[in-house]
């Protein structure tokens, strides 16, 4: 763990400001801040320290964690934000700006035959070696614009190598040690175990604030996941009960109440022709012989009829008995 922490304050220390450098010593001498705990320990307002902390929580060097919290005299929690420093992540980033940064020095090698390592000193014309071949006197070689005798510059000799040897001679002391970290056991790092082996910071009395409490949202708590011991009811008891007659009589009022709002208006079920006395009792002796025709005998009708004689003088009235089981009518004339 030394060894972690010792490769990071130096990463720090050779990259970054001198306030972000600050900030990582606090986290790893204190292992977990809260924002406004840090801010007091920085001397810096929480919207300036948030946006530095920002930048450093991109680059793998911190961690935000954040969590509700109870304070006293309050009746609802509030979220507070806390800083700490998980290793293994920091450590992962710095081997891949190390990687990154030898991949790119090294992209930009340029090959022997394409550098430049012949200069004019008159006219400033750079020359490769194979252009120069065929330009060459007593002294060396010659320009080809003005002339004059070209000068070997050792600095351009393989610019791109020389890029990549200053770049392993700074960045040594990073591959010793992530050589050393590689050889130990770097612990997992998480909230809880940062806030557990968390250094309290002293406050003068001008600079006090409430205390607070952390609140159970019962989020970490673990829920139906394959492997849990089942906690739930060993038994069931289903009761089953009988509401048909009880259905029955609800769908009943329904369809009364449905009959009802369908129910067609006055105006059309009802005739507009008026109903008189010699009608109903037409009506009514219908009715009555409807319903007793299948238990009375056959009956005789009289009919009142009106003859008129030949001669036009004065009227004859017939009568006929007629049988309602006879097909065709018969008339006899009485005088």
């Amino acid at each position: 763990m030394e060894v972690a922490q010792t490769l990071v304050r130096a990463v720090m220390r050779a990259f970054y400001t001198i306030q972000e450098t600050l900030v990582i010593e606090a986290l790893v001498t204190h292992s977990a801040l809260r924002d406004d705990e840090l801010a007091y320990l920085m001397k810096m307002n929480l919207k300036d320290l948030h946006r530095m902390c920002a930048g450093l929580r991109d680059a793998r060097f911190l961690v935000v964690h954040t969590r509700p919290e109870m304070q006293e005299g309050k009746t609802r929690p509030i979220n507070r934000t806390y800083y700490f420093i998980d290793y293994r992540q920091t450590i992962d980033a710095i081997k891949w700006r190390v990687y990154k940064t030898d991949k790119d020095m090294q992209g930009s090698v340029q090959p022997v035959d394409e550098s430049k390592e012949y200069s004019c000193p008159r006219c400033s014309a750079q020359w490769t070696q194979l252009e120069v071949l065929d330009s060459v006197s007593a002294a060396g070689f010659t320009c080809q614009r003005c002339g004059t005798v070209l000068e070997r510059s050792k600095e351009r000799e393989a610019p791109g190598h020389q890029q990549l040897s200053r770049m392993n001679n700074q960045f040594k002391f990073m591959t010793d040690m992530l050589q050393e970290v590689d050889k130990v056991l770097v612990p997992e790092c998480s909230f809880d175990k940062a806030i557990v082996s968390a250094r309290p910071i002293v406050r003068e009395a001008t600079h006090e604030v409430l205390a607070s409490i952390p609140v159970d949202t019962g989020l970490n708590k673990p829920s139906a996941v394959k492997g849990l011991a089942n906690v739930g009811p060993k038994t069931m008891h289903v009761t089953i009960s009988d509401n048909n007659e009880q259905e029955r009589i609800e769908e009943r009022k329904r369809k009364e109440r449905l009959l009802k709002e369908n129910a067609l208006p006055a105006w059309i079920t009802e005739s507009s022709v008026p109903i008189t006395k010699q009608t109903q009792s037409f009506e009514m002796m219908d009715a009555d012989r409807g319903d007793d025709e299948e238990d009375m005998m056959p009956a005789k009708r009289v009919k009142l009829e009106a003859a008129e004689p030949a001669d036009d003088k004065s009227a004859v009235m017939s009568f006929k008995m007629e049988d309602e089981d006879e097909d065709e009518l018969e008339f006899e004339d009485v005088v």
